[in-house]
């Protein structure tokens, strides 16, 4: 899982840049791209909601493990 930290980085990225570009528009209204960063920010939070619910299941999955091999008889 050595590549793993490339497909968190990138939905990072587009938050924090989606925030400085809407920023950017809302204090100087002759600038566009307004719509690019709000679509950067959307996807970068759905990403990012993905990437948490996956942690979360796999969380829940060592949880259910741990209980199964605790409970085990052997």
């Amino acid at each position: 899982m050595m590549g793993g930290g490339f497909f968190f980085l990138p939905p990072l990225l587009a938050v924090i840049f989606g925030h400085t570009s809407v920023s950017a528009c809302n204090k100087n209204p002759l600038l566009e791209g307004k719509g690019m960063g709000i679509a950067g920010l959307v996807m970068g939070w759905i990403c990012l909601a993905g990437w948490i619910v996956f942690f979360l299941f796999l969380g829940g999955l060592a949880t259910l493990a741990a209980i199964a091999g605790a409970s085990s008889p052997y």
